[in-house]
């Protein structure tokens, strides 16, 4: 399998493993692997990208976790499915980011905004202090200047004084934050349910109660693991879909039952 050199200035921040298996990927994409081809033997591999079999073999558990290869003990590995593109920096952490890498206008107004005592359920989320001070934040969120969310967020009191002073209008928090004081969101944790549109979600959405709605429950953390917000998003149907790989090797999604607290 040849693969050409990893070595371009835009991956340099990126651990050498990460770079071969985004490599193994392009491979997969481009048609020299196919769905079905084994892969070579990792000692091979090693000796294709000039690596110690251990940064291979880390390459490869990538893979197998996100569904990309097989990944049965004593068996070759071989490509299970062709990976999605290259997701765009930071897509899956903000609803402005996903909304203007799929060339849509995102857009926000803070309808509402008040220091409450955050409490047992919002401190075990935050890993502050329940006596702790939080920030609560009521937005609606557009698409190219259709209202299409409405987003319920709670920060711990050091974020939320940077937040509190934001205009209300600004069009992604999260950005703002990364560019403006180095708070960047490295990850977060989601749950997916189905909701219906209550009094106050009609009103600010401007539809008739009862509409369907995703209802998304996120906790984001920075890269040390630091929560950094935990938020409840409810989206008009038809808006968002949700897609997730999972198999037999790879199980990133999780069911709960619908009157089951939390998730964290």
């Amino acid at each position: 399998m040849t693969t050409g050199n990893a070595g371009t200035s835009g991956q340099a921040a990126t651990a050498r493993y990460e770079q071969i298996a985004e490599q193994i990927r392009n491979a997969i994409r481009s048609g020299r692997l196919a769905v079905g081809d084994n892969l070579p033997a990792e000692a091979v591999l090693a000796e294709e990208f000039g690596v110690a079999p251990g940064t291979v073999r880390e390459s490869l558990r990538l893979l197998v976790t996100e569904g990309t290869i097989s990944g049965r003990r004593g068996v070759r590995k071989s490509v299970l499915r062709i990976p999605r593109p290259a997701a765009v920096s930071e897509e899956f952490r903000s609803f402005a980011q996903w909304a203007s890498a799929h060339d849509r206008t995102p857009g926000g107004m803070v309808i509402e905004q008040e220091w409450q005592i955050a409490g047992e359920k919002t401190a075990a989320a935050l890993s502050v202090d329940p006596r702790s001070r939080v920030l609560w934040v009521l937005r609606v969120r557009s698409l190219d200047g259709e209202k299409v969310m409405v987003e319920r967020t709670r920060y711990p009191e050091s974020l939320g004084q940077i937040v509190e002073a934001l205009p209300p209008g600004l069009g992604s928090v999260s950005r703002h934050l990364a560019e403006e004081h180095g708070i960047v969101f490295a990850g977060a944790d989601h749950v997916f349910s189905a909701s219906v549109c209550g009094h106050q979600d009609a009103a600010l959405l401007g539809v008739s109660r009862g509409r369907p709605l995703l209802r998304h429950v996120r906790r984001s953390r920075n890269a040390a693991g630091q929560p950094l917000e935990v938020s409840e998003d409810r989206y008009l149907a038809n808006n968002l879909s949700v897609a997730i790989t999972n198999g037999r090797n790879v199980n990133p999604i999780s069911w709960l039952a619908a009157d089951k607290g939390e998730w964290f």
